[in-house]
């Protein structure tokens, strides 16, 4: 069995950045194309695709931040 420490060692956690304010944190990049109503937002299959961090296109950032 594994402890919560273990569990929770390698988790990260999205922040979703628009304009230099933060509209949110998310769990996984398909939580976030549900949240944003903007029709030129990328999909999440596009988002899924890119490897480096922080991901931008228009006003938005997406970071990648380890879990503390």
């Amino acid at each position: 069995m594994t402890t919560y420490k273990e569990r929770i060692k390698d988790k990260t956690n999205f922040v979703l950045i628009k304009n230099d304010v933060v509209l949110g944190t998310f769990g996984n990049l398909k939580k976030i194309t549900d949240f944003v109503e903007d029709e030129n937002f990328p999909s999440y299959w596009t988002l899924v695709r890119k490897d480096e961090y922080p991901i931008e296109f228009e006003d938005y950032r997406i970071f990648k931040v380890k879990h503390y």
